[in-house]
């Protein structure tokens, strides 16, 4: 397909043939035509000139995943202004904390005026919060667009908050993944429906299911997030009504959708899917293969439908993709070989399982501490070049991420067929008995123990220290914390060969993660070193 140059020019032409966004907001979906998006975003863009934005500007928006919310990044883009969708809770307990929050981002993006939803709007600095309703004045100067260089989004990466980093990404570079997207999921001349919940300001709602369906010419069923929150059987139910193609998600949701789905008892029709695939964070292999299992069996999910990404917000959203129809693939290998910086294949011992994230649509390099290169199933930081590389950072002393032209991704992993699997962050190693290990591994042994919430167990190391700290939620509030924390220590050693140095039960829902149901495990090692977790109880042992 002929490629437009911006995210507005995308969304012109798509104006003249069908498609749409289709919000699931309760009752009949409402059903708003790319055609009409484009009118109201000019409209908005005209009223954004009014108010003294101009090329080059950055606006923030913050609000659910509405219509007005597209309709002002449209308007936005068509002003010639960059967008910087601002991070929303699911639910705003500490109204101060968020405008605190608020303000910090706004001062790192540069943001003057910001449009927000109207019961957010009080929590915005005088002057820069517009509520999102669409009326006021229209500017009778034409706006002027951008330039395919010029800055689309200012997208702040996860977990951002005193002092957040702000990803700089070019219009060019949002069109560059968009075609790679495309190229990848899309057979030219076939409709082809998706199902999101993501929000809109995370950088996989955004491409997805804001930017990518003007871009395909294809329809988007758009599920608020917070009614997946509520109910992540909807999501599966929205699928079976549409019969949709496909969606993305983040496994920890998927694994949550389907054990919902099993406790109700419902039966949900997902053969329509040719492409369910985990995105946003790493993929639990428990997950994994329940899908393989569960989903197959009880929902009619297509084994190759199954497939996994791997992706940051500084490349606008995918490095690697499973190829459409391939299903998922995942290998086990020796702990004690991945400690010491190699996969090897292993059936018996203490092993790990990892999911392939598919084959690279970018340039990717391994490489070792000194950036030399690596071979095959060797363990290194991944390095990733292409056209839809972010232009650099926002924010107080942040670093250059790039060398010659190659973007150090601070994620480790390692190639194998051709293949990319990805180990862990390395800022999340930890050192125990002079090894390294990676949180997940112990996460996952905490975590398919008896007692113990699946997805919500947080390992990390105490700083300048070999100690480990394994934070778990039971599965039942009236567990017994004493036997739950022995029984976890048990488990974890005889899974991993290395008993935390201490376990910490709290109570259910104190493990923090992301909107998307990323692990904040920074956050969570932080509120630990001060003091801050909500304890149910605690163990010290060795």
């Amino acid at each position: 397909m002929s490629s437009p140059a911006t995210i507005p020019e995308s969304l012109a032409v798509a104006a003249a043939g069908p498609g749409d966004f289709r919000f699931h907001l309760g009752g009949v979906p409402l059903s708003v035509s790319f055609e009409e998006i484009l009118e109201r975003a000019w409209r908005a863009a005209r009223r954004l000139t009014a108010r003294g934005v101009r090329p080059g500007d950055v606006v923030g928006i913050v609000g659910p995943n509405r219509p007005e919310w597209l309709v002002w990044a449209y308007g936005s883009w068509i002003a010639g202004a960059a967008v910087a969708p601002l991070h929303l809770p699911l639910r705003v307990r500490d109204p101060e904390a968020l405008a605190e929050r608020l303000r910090g981002l706004l001062d790192t993006a540069g943001c003057s005026t910001v449009l927000a939803d109207p019961r957010l709007a009080g929590l915005l600095p005088e002057g820069v919060g517009v509520p999102w309703e669409e009326r006021g004045t229209e500017s009778g100067e034409e706006p002027v667009g951008p330039a395919p260089q010029s800055t689309a989004v200012v997208q702040f990466t996860s977990g951002s908050t005193a002092r957040p980093k702000g990803v700089v990404v070019s219009h060019a570079a949002v069109i560059a993944q968009l075609r790679l997207l495309y190229g990848h999921y899309y057979r030219e001349g076939v409709a082809q429906t998706t199902v999101g919940w993501v929000p809109f300001f995370h950088d996989l709602g955004l491409i997805t299911t804001a930017i990518f369906p003007p871009y395909a010419r294809s329809s988007v069923e758009l599920l608020p997030t917070e009614r997946f929150a509520r109910d992540p059987v909807e999501w599966l139910r929205v699928i079976e009504r549409t019969q949709a193609l496909g969606t993305l998600a983040p496994s920890s949701a998927f694994g949550s959708a389907i054990r919902a789905a099993e406790r109700a008892g419902e039966r949900i029709d997902l053969s329509s899917l040719v492409v369910a695939h985990f995105a946003a964070e790493g993929v639990d292999p428990e997950v994994a293969q329940r899908m393989a299992e569960v989903g197959v069996r009880r929902f009619g999910l297509r084994p190759d439908a199954l497939g996994s990404t791997y992706g940051l917000a500084e490349a606008v959203l995918g490095v690697s993709y499973s190829e459409m129809g391939a299903g998922m693939r995942i290998e086990r290998v020796s702990l004690g070989e991945l400690g010491r910086g190699v996969a090897r294949p292993a059936e018996s011992g203490t092993t790990r399982r990892l999911v392939s994230c598919g084959k690279p649509v970018m340039d990717v390099r391994i490489v070792a501490p000194d950036l030399s290169p690596l071979p095959e199933r060797h363990v290194g930081e991944i390095l990733v070049r292409g056209p839809s590389l972010a232009s650099g950072y926002l924010g107080a002393d942040v670093p250059n991420p790039f060398v010659d032209g190659w973007l150090r991704t601070g994620d480790l992993g390692y190639l194998a067929g051709g293949e990319l699997y990805v180990t862990g962050r390395a800022k999340d190693m930890v050192i125990a008995m002079g090894q390294n290990y990676y949180p997940e591994d112990f996460e996952w042994a905490a975590g398919r123990l008896p007692g113990v919430r699946a997805g919500r167990c947080v390992a990390f190391g105490e700083s300048g220290t070999e100690k480990l700290v394994l934070m778990v939620e039971p599965s039942d509030a009236n567990a017994d914390h004493g036997e739950l924390r022995r029984r976890v220590a048990r488990g974890v050693a005889a899974a991993v060969g290395v008993s935390p140095g201490e376990v910490v039960v709290v109570p259910r829902g104190a493990v923090q993660k992301t909107t998307s149901g990323k692990l904040r495990r920074a956050a969570m090692r932080e509120a630990h070193r001060a003091g801050q977790v909500p304890l149910a109880g605690a163990s010290r042992d060795g």
